[in-house]
């Protein structure tokens, strides 16, 4: 019988079920708790409360964390595959090493950070964490279309990876300017994140719902990976 207790591949699947499953256990929670608006929530605004803080930073870290040791996994794979393609990509992919790298662990940061206790930390934290999964997401992606190892379910992951990243940006934006002419403060949404009894605008609920799509679109092509992990121990 097959050994899976190191493999890379089992850690993949952890890393993704066990991040999907805390964020709906944590929206569950929550919501029927009636901390938090059922429709729809910013993903940061649902651990403001414990039990469901705790699920949210414990699961998610561990998630993260998860990422962070297949990064250097995923270093090694690409690497003889970047080396065929040509120099430029034997280089990024070092510096898409670190890119994921920093990300997992600004990921880490973020759901342990909560926006109502330490908004600017987890601003921060949390913009470096999507936009490094982009890069990572995007460049996985060109390395393997390259290395004639394409899959058409990576590809639209990818594309709507950034899609929603950009839409998500744009409508924050229109909520935040819609804030700034009701209350006079640039950076009220930031220094006061919705709760569940925030009248919630259009733009606001177009956000989280981006931000939803966005993520599942990282689990989505994060388990088209599950191949090139495939007999790889840690």
């Amino acid at each position: 019988m097959k050994n899976n207790q190191n493999s890379a591949q089992r850690l993949l699947e952890i890393s993704v079920f066990l991040g999907i499953g805390t964020l709906i256990i944590t929206y569950i929670v929550s919501t029927t708790s009636g901390r938090v608006a059922p429709f729809i929530p910013i993903i940061s605004e649902m651990p403001f409360n414990d039990p469901e803080g705790s699920i949210f930073g414990i699961g998610l870290g561990i998630s993260m964390f998860s990422f962070l040791i297949l990064a250097q996994v995923f270093h090694k794979i690409f690497k003889p595959l970047s080396k065929e393609i040509d120099s430029n990509y034997e280089n990024m992919n070092d510096l898409i090493r670190i890119i994921a790298t920093l990300g997992a662990i600004c990921g880490i940061i973020t759901v342990n950070f909560n926006w109502d206790t330490y908004p600017i930390l987890h601003g921060i934290t949390a913009f470096i964490l999507f936009t490094s999964f982009l890069i990572w997401n995007t460049f996985a992606y060109l390395v393997l279309e390259k290395s004639g190892k394409g899959n058409s379910l990576r590809k639209y992951a990818v594309y709507a990876g950034w899609m929603f990243y950009v839409f998500m940006a744009i409508f924050s934006v229109l909520d935040n300017q819609e804030l700034q002419k009701e209350e006079g403060d640039f950076f009220y949404r930031m220094n006061n994140p919705p709760t569940v009894d925030t009248e919630r605008s259009m733009y606001l609920n177009i956000t989280a719902f981006c931000e939803w799509a966005m993520v599942f679109s990282f689990y989505t092509s994060a388990l088209t990976h599950k191949k090139e992990l495939e007999g790889i121990s840690i």
